[in-house]
Parts: structure tokens; sequence; C-alpha cells
């Protein structure tokens, strides 16, 4: 029987759920945190920006907080649930993998997932579901496999 393995997942937070059936009960397998991905972007910087002269005039300015912390954060959070996916799959844990994540942090499964995951993902979902029931993942499910 082929096993099928979904992925809910933002910046945040993972789930990951299994069902026999796209139609049948989802199960809970497991669940996966990233503190810094419900923090602000201010909250991961120990520090406010530095100060800048200008070189004509007396003018001074703030500097832009480097914008890489949150996307630095989002990488290595996909690369551990890719990590736990891929070593899953080769144990023959599943099967077919379904992909319901919000849209960045979609981009950054595709491009980290290997060739091998890649290639059994049946659909993805391009939706920030996490934190809804299992009843509303299930909607969105049938919505997209247009099971009725």
């Amino acid at each position: 029987m082929t096993t099928t393995w979904i992925l809910v997942a933002n910046q945040a937070e993972a789930q990951i759920y299994s069902s026999k059936q796209l139609s049948g009960e989802l199960t809970l397998e497991k669940t996966l945190t990233n503190e810094e991905g419900a923090a602000h972007t201010r909250d991961l910087i120990s520090d406010a920006p530095g100060r800048a002269y200008n070189r004509t005039g007396p003018g001074r300015h703030g500097m832009e907080p480097d914008t890489g912390v949150k996307e630095e954060g989002r990488r290595k959070f996909v690369k551990e649930i890719t990590e736990l996916l891929e070593s899953t799959y080769l144990k023959g844990g599943f099967s077919q993998l379904v992909i319901l994540a919000a849209p960045a942090v979609l981009g950054v499964i595709r491009k980290t997932l290997s060739d091998g995951l890649a290639r059994i993902v049946v659909k993805e979902i391009p939706k920030d579901v996490i934190g809804q029931s299992m009843d509303k993942i299930q909607g969105q499910l049938q919505r997209a496999f247009q099971l009725k």
C-alpha cells in the first residue's frame, strides 16, 4: 500500500502527516519548530544598526539591517525538514510527498529537495495553513486534488 506524507510548513513550524490515501484520515507523524522563524528581524539582530556619515555635509543616517538573517534562518530550517524527509524516504517510510507550504518557504523547499524526493512530489500547494485544524488541511488537499 502506498503511504503519502503531507508536509505542511511555514518559516516557524512544520507538521508532517501521513495518509494511506489522500481522501483518508491524516495522522500527525512529526512536528518541527523554528523559534527564529516567528521572530522579527529586529529581534534576531543583536544591536541597533550602525550609523553612517555622508562624505559631504553634516548628515548622518542609520544603515539598513542585514535582511539576510531571516532568509538564512529559513534555509536552515528547510534543510532540517528535508534531511528528515530524505532519511525517512530512504528507509521506505513513504512513497509519495505532498507539500502544502507558505509560498516563501515552498520556494526554498524546491531548491533544497534532492532529485529523489523531487521525483515523488505529487502536488505542491502554495498556502500557509499552519495553525489550522486537520479538517481544514484535509479540505485544502481535497480541493487541490479535486476529491469530493
